[in-house]
């Protein structure tokens, strides 16, 4: 993505240190939606580790947002969409960066195969660090046959409740 690409510690180090603090905005917000039902105020954990879209990472940041929010909707508009933001950007940056600039002579086939498949596979994982976020919620236990219970079912295990009924 750069013309003159370095390596340095303080810019590795800054992408380690971000993505830990977004791994852990994400554990944090999954935890407190699976404990306590949807809690908005959790899903604040990721912001400052969205930091790390900024710059050089904004091609991921639509697989993290909009692919975590469509991840396991099952319908073709979702799913096509869930693919876009996965696949796209790396294709975009594929078409881009394939030839140099300044000699018109293909990259490297080793770059070109890091674009097309090393990008859509790290916005896969955040697609699906995403979808702890944002995504639908997993019913906790299995549902009942009551619609009493079922629709209690996704806070609570609604087998523990006491019946209904005289005492």
């Amino acid at each position: 993505m750069s013309t003159v690409p370095e390596f340095s510690w303080a810019g590795t180090l800054a992408i380690v240190v971000l993505s830990a603090v977004l791994g852990a905005g994400v554990a944090v917000s999954s935890v407190a939606r699976s404990r306590h039902g949807w809690r908005r105020v959790a899903r604040l954990a990721v912001v400052p580790g969205m930091v790390m879209f900024a710059g050089q990472g904004l091609p991921f940041l639509p697989a993290f947002v909009v692919g975590g929010l469509l991840l396991r909707r099952r319908h073709p508009i979702a799913r096509l969409a869930t693919l876009v933001v996965v696949v796209g950007p790396a294709v975009l940056l594929w078409w881009s960066e394939r030839l140099d600039e300044y000699t018109m002579l293909s990259a490297p086939y080793r770059v070109q195969i890091g674009l097309l498949l090393g990008m859509p596979l790290l916005a896969t994982v955040l697609a699906f660090a995403g979808d702890l976020v944002w995504g639908r919620r997993v019913a906790v236990g299995g549902q009942s046959a009551s619609p009493e219970r079922a629709r209690s079912s996704l806070l609570s295990d609604s087998s523990l409740e006491a019946p209904a009924g005289p005492a």
